[in-house]
């Protein structure tokens, strides 16, 4: 921190961190004021202001648990989604196992069983003639 941001008690100039604190509690006291209005105006039947008061927020509530069971929705739907990557890479590491191992085999047996063209032996001191 630079000097011209300490006030004299040390501490920093800057403050704020009890908005965070309560810009949810005021957020939701206001979408739920909202919607109890919206209930009392708008209901086909007539409600008492405790009715759209509960209407209101139970709703509000709704909305809430909706976006939390989306938000674990999404994770668990991510952690699906990485787990059947991972089956499928396996399943098709497999298949080419399966199908590559008689080619790579066959290429190695080829090359096993071809004929040098070269000199029989470079060294033929190494296995004396009997």
């Amino acid at each position: 921190m630079a000097n011209h941001e300490l006030d004299y008690q040390g501490g920093s100039g800057r403050s704020g961190g009890m908005a965070w604190l309560f810009m949810p509690i005021v957020l939701i006291l206001f979408l739920g004021a909202a919607l109890s209005v919206a209930a009392y105006n708008f209901s086909e039947t007539d409600l008492s202001v405790a009715e759209s008061i509960a209407a209101g927020f139970g709703g509000l509530a709704g909305i809430i648990l909706g976006l939390i069971g989306a938000a674990i929705g999404i994770v668990v739907g991510l952690i699906g989604a990485l787990i059947g990557l991972v089956a499928a890479g396996g399943a098709v590491a497999m298949t080419l196992f399966i199908v590559g191992s008689p080619i790579i085999a066959l290429i190695l047996l080829g090359l096993l069983w071809r004929r040098s063209k070269q000199v029989p032996c470079p060294d033929p001191g190494a296995h004396p003639a009997a």
